[in-house]
């Protein structure tokens, strides 16, 4: 167990609160670092395509000409036919 120093006003404005909604100072402090460490932790969210650099959106609006083969999961060949065309490969 690890032990923090506060200075007497904080604690006693820290006992204070946890007396209010009846829990203890240490488990006031702790829900606090919690809280803190949490609302900092990276969170993952999508740009929009707009946002996204214009090779990438032209990926994502490739269009998809017939169906993909049961073997082409990730579209990996309908992708590279689109290129050949596309490009003259």
């Amino acid at each position: 167990m690890a032990t923090i120093t506060l200075n007497a006003t904080a604690y006693n404005d820290a006992m204070k609160y946890a007396k209010t909604q009846n829990i203890s100072v240490d488990e006031f402090v702790v829900s606090l670092i919690t809280n803190y460490v949490q609302s900092k932790k990276k969170k993952f969210s999508l740009q929009p395509i707009e946002e996204l650099a214009p090779e990438l959106q032209e990926i994502l609006n490739m269009p998809i000409n017939g169906q993909i083969d049961a073997d082409d999961i990730n579209g990996e060949k309908a992708r590279m036919e689109y290129y050949n065309e596309k490009y003259e490969l």
